[in-house]
C-alpha cells in the first residue's frame, strides 16, 4: 500500500480505566495493523486521510479519523459477553453467537481471582457455573471430597458425577494448577454432550490448559499465602452447664429407671468443673474447651507459580512449574510427643507442565503436551477420633495433657472417648506420595488442498499414576498407645498407666519404626486414547455456514493388575448457520462400552439443536436498544454406563469346599467339589437411556450493559439399572435376581442468568450478576412391589428420599401420655415433653416399619444461586459474591450424652419444658433410649447463605513497576466462606463417605480462609 502523506500516529488503549495489553488498532480497509503492548500503547505508520479501527474481545469497536493527528487515545466500552468469544463445546469450538446448546463457561483467571486461597479445583467451581451444584463434605488437606452435579441427579447408580476432561481427555481436575487452566466449559443439554455418548447423560465438563502465544516470552511469578481457619463446629455447653442439664434429664427419666439416681453429680461437685481451687484441682475437674485445644486460630497455606509463555513463527509454548503446600487446622504439631516427629493432616503437591505447538508447516501444526504432579500426603491415625472430641467427647472427660507429658484417658476406657491428642500426635502417621504424568501428542493438518475449510487432527494420549505409601509406626510393645496415662475414676482417685517400654525398670517408650515405602495395591493406573477426526468449516455466499465433524476414539484404562476396560467412539456433528439469523445442529456418537454382552455393547445417541436470533433480523434494526435475543431448543438420546458391575451380564460360579463324609467323626471330606452359582447373568444387561430437552433464550439490552438467560430442561430417564440387592423379588427365588434395566426417573427445572455491566465516563465500572438453579428430580419406576403402600414406594419421590414418622403435638401432662399413639417399641419409655406420633396406616399403633412417611429433601439441594456485585476503578478492582442452597436435608445425629458422658450441644437447648411450653425440641435422655421422644431430631434444614468471596486487586502504575524493573505488577487479598448462615450444627453440606461415622463423630472441617498474593510479569 502506498502511503502518499505518511505519518505516525501512537497513542494509548484502555478500558475501565485500565490499559488493554493486546488491543488490535487497524487501517480500515487495509489489513495493515498492530496490537497494543502490555501497557496499552501503540504506534503505526498511516496516512493522515485515513481511519483507524479499535477492536478486543468483549468492547465495542471504534473507528476513528486520523485528520492529521499524531495522538489518539482511545477508551474501549465494554459489551458484556461478546458473541464473538470462543466457546469451548464437545470435541471442538464455537463462536458464542452460533451456540444453540446449553453451555456455561468460565476463564481460569476469572476463576482464581475469587477462589480466596482454594486449594482444589472442583471446590473452586461452586456457585460460579450456573447449572452445577458442588457440595462439600470435608476439608481434610490432599482429599477431593465433593459431589458435583449438573442439572441435578436422574440415577441412583453412579453417583451421578458429570464426564470431566482435561484437553479432551478424561482426567481429574482436583490436582490441577488454577495457573494452567485457561478456560473451563459445562455442558448441560443433550446437544452438547450428545458427542460423548454413552458417558454424556450427567453432563460434561471441559477444562482446557493455556497454550503458547505469538509474542516475546512472558516470564510471569504468581505467589499468595493463605489463614485458613474451621468455619463453623457444633457448640458445646461448658462442663458445669453440662451438668446440670444431665441432672435435670436424670431427674425427669427416673420414674422409669431409678438406677439412675447414682449418676446425679451434687451442684457443689458440678462447681468445681467450673471454679477449681486451684491447679491441680483443675486437673481432676477439667473443663476442657475442645476446640480451642485441637485446632489452631489460623492455618498457613503457601502458594507459588512460575510460568513463561510466548512464541514465534515456529513454535508457540507454555511452561509453568508450581509448589504448594496445605497444612493443618488441627493444632497436633504443638504438643511436642520427645520421640522425634510430628504427625499432622497436610498435603504438599508440586505441579509442571509444558504445552508446546510447532508449525512444521504453513499447514501443519504438532503440538506436545506433557503435565502432572506429584503429591506428598500425611496422615495420622483415625481421624474419627480426632474429630469425635469436638462432636462427642464431654468437656469433664479428662484433662487432655498434664504438665509433666502424661495423657489423660477416660476411666472406661471408652473407644469414643480416646484421647485426640494421643491419636493425633503419638499414634504414627502415614506419607502417600501420589505420581502423575499426562502427555499428549496431537497432529493437526490443513487439507485445503482437497477442499477448503477441510482439516485433519490425530492424536494420542498416555497418562500414568502410581501412589506409594510408607509408615511411620509408633505402637507400644504391647500393641497400646507408647504414652503415660493419669486416670481418674469415679471417685476421683488417681492412677497411672503405662504400657509395656523396653526394659523392666520403668517405662521407656518403645522406638518408633519406619516402613519400606511401597506401591499401594491397585494404585497403578494406566490410559491409552487414541482419536482421528476430519473437521469442516466453510462459509458460502457470505451468509451460508457449515462446520462438520466426523471422530473416532478408542480409549483402553486400567488399574493394579485388574484386566484393562474398553470403550469405542464414533462421533458426527454437523452445524448450518444462515446468515448468523437461523442456526441447526445436528450430532450424535455412537458408542461401544465392553460392560454389556453381545447386542447390547453398541448404540446410536443423537441429538438435534435450532436457535433463531431475532436481533439479526432486518425489523430488528431500528431496536437499537435490544442488541442481542436468541430463542434456542434442543432435544436428543445420551447415555449412562456408570450403574452396575462389570461383567454383570454374565453367570459367575464359585468353586470349592465338599461335603463331610461323617461330620460328626472326622473332618474328612468327600472327594466331590462344591459348585454353586454365585451370580446369575442378565445378558440383556444394558446402559440407561436419558432423553433430554432444553429451550432458552439469549438477552442483551442497552449494548449488552444488561444481559440475560434463560433456560427451562427436563431430563426423562429410562431402563435404570436395578441393582440385584434392591431387585423386589422373594426370597424364594433360591439366589440373589440379576440386575436388570427397569428404573425411570424425570428431572424438570430452569436455570436464570442476569447480568448488568455500567462504565461511567469517570471511568468507574460498576458490574454485577445473579444466577439461580432448580433441578427436581423424580422417580417414575423402581420395582416397587405392587402392594407396598403409597408413601413406603421409591415412586413418586425424590432419589434418597429421606423418611421419618410424623411428630403430632408435645405430650405435655400425664393425661396426654395416656391418650397417645401406643408404640410398638419404647412404650415403657415414653413420658411428658415427647412428641405423640402419628399411626400414619391406622392401625392403632406407631410402627416405623409402616407409619413413616417421606419427609424433607434429599441430601443435594434442589436449588442453588450466587450474586456477585462489583466494581473497578483506575487500578482498583473489588467483588463480593454470595452463594446459597435450598431445599435440601442433611442427617446429623447429636451425640448429646452418649455414652453417660456430660455432652450437651447448643442447638439442643429451648427443650419444651413445663416452663418453656412453646419449646419444640425434646429434652435428650441421659440414660435410656431417647429414640421415642423426637423423630425429627437428627434431620436438619441443608438451607444455607454464605459469603462466598470477597476479593481486592491492586494493579501498580507502570512509572512504578518501571523504576522496580518489572513490567507489571498486581497484589491482591480475598477471602473465602468468610460468613455462613444457616441452621446446621456445622459447615458440612453431606456427610463424607470417606470418613466412617461422619454423620454423628464428624469429619476434617470446611474451612474459612484468606488469601493474600501477587502477580508479577518480568
Amino acid at each position: 500500500m502506498a502511503i502518499t502523506n505518511a505519518q505516525t500516529v501512537s497513542g494509548t488503549v484502555s478500558a475501565d480505566g485500565l490499559p488493554l495489553p493486546g488491543a488490535t488498532v487497524l487501517v480500515k480497509g487495509t489489513s495493515k495493523g498492530v496490537a497494543t503492548d502490555f501497557n496499552g500503547n501503540y504506534s503505526i505508520e498511516v496516512d493522515a486521510q485515513q481511519t483507524l479501527v479499535f477492536s478486543y474481545v468483549g468492547y465495542k469497536a471504534q473507528e476513528v479519523p486520523i485528520n492529521g493527528r499524531n495522538l489518539i487515545n482511545i477508551i474501549l466500552e465494554q459489551v458484556g459477553e461478546t458473541l464473538g468469544e470462543i466457546v469451548l463445546v464437545g470435541y471442538g469450538t464455537q463462536k458464542k453467537e452460533s451456540v444453540v446448546g446449553s453451555i456455561t463457561q468460565i476463564k481460569g483467571e476469572d476463576l482464581q481471582a475469587i477462589t480466596g486461597g482454594i486449594t482444589n479445583v472442583e471446590e473452586a467451581l461452586q456457585g460460579n457455573l450456573p447449572g452445577l451444584i458442588a457440595i462439600n463434605g470435608s476439608g481434610v488437606p490432599g482429599r477431593n471430597d465433593m459431589q458435583i452435579f449438573i442439572r441435578g441427579q436422574a440415577s441412583w447408580n453412579g453417583s451421578g458425577q458429570p464426564l470431566i476432561l482435561v484437553d479432551g481427555v478424561p482426567r481429574n481436575i482436583d490436582n490441577l494448577d488454577f495457573n494452567d487452566i485457561e478456560n473451563i466449559s459445562v455442558l448441560k443439554d443433550a446437544s452438547a454432550t450428545a458427542v460423548f455418548g454413552v458417558q454424556g447423560a450427567n453432563g460434561v465438563i471441559l477444562v482446557t490448559t493455556k497454550r503458547g502465544q505469538k509474542g516475546k516470552a512472558q516470564l510471569s511469578l504468581q505467589a499468595n499465602t493463605t489463614f485458613k481457619f474451621a468455619s463453623k463446629v457444633p457448640e458445646k455447653l461448658d462442663a458445669y452447664d453440662a451438668i446440670l442439664e444431665a441432672n435435670s434429664s436424670i431427674y425427669r427419666e427416673l420414674a422409669q429407671n431409678e438406677d439412675s439416681w447414682n449418676l446425679i453429680r451434687p451442684l457443689p461437685i458440678a462447681d468445681r468443673y467450673r471454679n477449681p481451687a486451684n491447679e491441680a484441682e483443675s486437673f481432676i475437674y477439667p473443663n476442657v474447651n475442645w476446640r480451642d485445644i485441637l485446632l489452631k486460630d489460623l492455618a498457613q497455606d503457601y502458594r507459588v507459580n512460575l510460568s513463561v509463555r510466548g512464541g514465534g513463527n515456529n513454535a508457540k509454548y507454555f511452561g509453568s512449574l508450581a509448589y504448594q503446600t496445605v497444612s493443618d487446622v488441627f493444632d497436633g504439631a504443638s504438643y511436642d510427643n520427645g520421640k522425634g516427629y510430628e504427625s499432622e493432616f497436610s498435603y504438599e503437591r508440586f505441579n509442571f507442565r509444558s504445552n508446546i505447538d510447532f508449525n512444521i508447516t504453513k499447514t501443519t501444526e504438532f503440538s506436545v503436551n506433557l503435565g502432572g504432579f506429584l503429591g506428598i500426603q500425611q496422615t495420622p491415625g483415625n481421624l474419627n477420633l480426632v474429630t469425635n472430641a469436638i462432636y462427642e467427647l464431654s468437656p469433664n472427660a479428662y484433662t487432655p495433657v498434664f504438665p509433666d507429658g502424661f495423657f489423660g484417658r477416660d476411666n472406661r476406657d471408652i473407644f469414643a472417648n480416646t484421647n485426640p491428642l494421643v491419636t493425633l500426635t503419638n499414634t504414627g502417621y502415614s506419607t502417600t506420595n501420589t505420581f502423575n504424568i499426562n502427555t499428549d501428542f496431537i497432529l493437526k493438518q490443513k487439507l485445503d488442498f482437497i477442499t477448503d475449510g477441510l482439516s485433519f487432527q490425530g492424536r494420542l494420549s498416555l497418562d500414568n499414576t502410581s501412589e506409594s505409601e510408607q509408615r511411620l509406626n509408633d505402637p507400644g510393645a504391647d500393641g497400646q498407645e507408647n504414652v503415660n496415662y493419669r486416670v481418674y475414676n469415679e471417685f476421683f482417685e488417681e492412677r497411672i498407666e503405662s504400657p509395656n517400654g523396653i526394659n523392666d525398670f520403668g517405662f521407656v517408650p518403645f522406638p518408633w519404626t519406619l516402613s519400606t515405602p511401597s506401591i499401594r495395591n491397585g494404585s497403578i493406573g494406566r490410559r491409552l486414547l487414541y482419536d482421528f477426526s476430519l473437521n469442516y468449516s466453510q462459509t458460502f455466499a457470505e451468509k451460508h455456514s457449515v462446520t462438520g465433524l466426523a471422530l473416532l476414539r478408542r480409549n483402553q484404562n486400567g488399574r493394579g493388575n485388574g484386566f484393562l476396560t474398553y470403550r469405542e467412539d464414533w462421533v458426527g456433528r454437523v452445524t448450518y448457520d444462515y446468515d448468523k439469523r437461523y442456526f441447526l445442529d445436528v450430532s450424535g456418537a455412537y458408542n461401544g462400552s465392553e460392560k454389556y454382552g453381545p447386542g447390547f455393547r453398541f448404540d446410536l445417541f443423537p441429538a438435534v439443536a435450532a436457535g433463531w436470533t431475532v436481533s439479526n433480523e432486518a425489523f430488528m434494526s431500528k431496536v437499537d436498544w435490544v442488541n442481542n435475543l436468541k430463542f434456542r431448543g434442543s432435544y436428543g438420546i445420551i447415555g449412562d454406563d456408570s450403574g452396575g458391575n462389570r461383567f454383570e451380564y454374565q453367570a459367575t460360579w464359585n468353586i470349592g469346599g465338599g461335603a463331610f463324609i461323617n461330620p460328626n467323626a472326622s473332618n474328612v471330606r468327600e472327594s466331590y467339589v462344591f459348585y454353586s452359582e454365585a451370580n446369575v447373568g442378565n445378558p440383556n444387561l444394558q446402559w440407561e437411556t436419558a432423553a433430554k430437552y432444553n429451550i432458552g433464550a439469549d438477552i442483551g439490552l442497552f449494548k449488552n450493559s444488561i444481559t440475560a438467560e434463560l433456560d427451562f430442561y427436563g431430563e426423562n430417564r429410562s431402563n435404570i439399572l436395578i441393582p440385584s440387592t434392591q431387585r423386589a423379588v422373594p426370597d424364594w427365588f433360591g439366589a440373589n435376581p440379576p440386575a436388570f434395566n427397569r428404573g425411570e426417573v424425570e428431572v424438570r427445572g430452569f436455570e436464570i442468568v442476569l447480568g448488568a455491566n455500567h462504565t461511567f465516563s469517570n471511568g468507574l465500572n460498576i458490574f454485577g450478576n445473579f444466577n439461580y438453579t432448580q433441578a427436581k428430580d423424580l422417580v417414575i419406576d423402581r420395582e416397587d412391589p405392587e402392594l407396598r403402600p403409597f408413601y413406603q414406594k421409591a415412586a413418586g419421590y425424590p432419589i434418597g428420599q429421606p423418611r421419618s414418622a410424623i411428630p403430632a403435638n408435645i405430650l405435655g401432662s400425664i393425661d396426654d401420655l395416656y391418650s397417645s399413639t401406643p408404640l410398638v417399641n419404647g412404650q415403657g419409655n415414653i413420658r411428658p415433653g415427647y412428641y405423640n406420633l402419628v399411626d400414619y396406616d391406622g392401625d392403632g399403633v406407631y410402627n416405623g416399619a409402616f407409619d413413616n412417611v417421606p419427609f424433607g429433601f434429599p441430601t443435594r439441594p434442589q436449588r442453588t444461586w450466587a450474586a456477585t456485585v462489583g466494581a473497578k476503578y483506575k487500578a482498583w478492582k473489588f467483588s463480593v459474591q454470595f452463594y446459597g442452597t435450598q431445599n435440601s436435608n442433611r442427617n446429623y445425629t447429636s451425640r448429646t450424652f452418649s455414652n453417660q458422658v456430660d455432652t450437651f450441644f447448643a442447638h439442643e437447648l429451648g427443650y419444651w419444658t413445663k416452663d418453656n411450653p412453646n419449646g419444640v425440641r425434646t429434652q435428650p435422655t441421659f440414660n435410656f433410649d431417647q429414640g421415642a421422644n423426637d423423630p425429627r431430631r437428627n434431620f436438619w434444614d441443608g438451607s444455607l447463605t454464605r459469603l462466598r468471596s470477597i476479593a481486592l486487586n491492586y494493579t501498580v502504575p507502570k512509572k512504578t513497576c518501571e523504576k522496580l524493573g518489572v513490567k507489571s505488577l498486581s497484589i491482591f487479598a480475598n477471602g473465602n466462606n468468610l460468613f455462613l448462615w444457616t441452621d446446621l450444627p456445622d459447615d458440612r453440606e453431606f456427610n463424607s463417605s470417606q470418613t466412617a461415622d461422619s454423620s454423628f463423630r464428624g469429619d476434617y472441617p470446611t474451612l474459612a480462609r484468606f488469601n493474600f498474593g501477587f502477580n508479577l510479569d518480568f
